[in-house]
Order: C-alpha cells, then structure tokens, then sequence
C-alpha cells in the first residue's frame, strides 16, 4: 500500500505517492555531467574485494532537470552549513 503525502503550496500542490522505492546506500560518485539541462549523477557504493581491489558497483543512476539539480544543492548546503556549525559548538 503506497504512502501518501503533499508538498508543493497552496497554489499549486503536489501530491507524493511513494510505493516503496529502495533505498540504496551510496559513497562513491561515478558519474557527473550535465547535457542539454539534464543533470546525470551515478552513485555507487564502494567495496573492497578479497585481494584488495577497491570496485563501485553502481546503485542509482539519476538524470535530474538542472533547476532541480541546483535545488538539491542549495538543500544539501544547508544540512552541511547545519553540521559545520554543529561541530563549531553553535546551536541551530
């Protein structure tokens, strides 16, 4: 059964349905490109084999419209501006 939310605002709402999407873990980066406003991003998660060989296997691939890439960035710079003044003794 899908979990249902909203988001957007009261002009123009967006109703979110996630059905179990998996959630991978990712800590590599394998890709980086930006073609025609589409933003590409591979993640990966990055293991050792049993003779110490480093290998990614790649878990997501995403492609990403450029407005909601830089989105995402200013999202993420704010969690790291949080941690940064969390480990500075600053509360929020």
């Amino acid at each position: 059964m899908p979990v249902v939310g909203k988001s957007g605002t009261v002009k123009d709402p967006v109703v979110i349905f996630d059905e179990g999407a998996p959630n991978p873990y990712a800590n590599f980066i394998t890709e980086l490109a930006e073609d025609n406003g589409v933003v590409r991003v591979g993640l990966a998660t990055l293991t050792k084999s049993g003779d110490g060989q480093l290998i990614a296997m790649t878990v997501v691939r995403l492609h990403i419209k450029r407005d909601v890439a830089f989105a995402l960035c200013r999202e993420l710079t704010k969690i790291e501006r949080g941690l940064a003044g969390l480990r500075n003794g600053k509360k929020k």
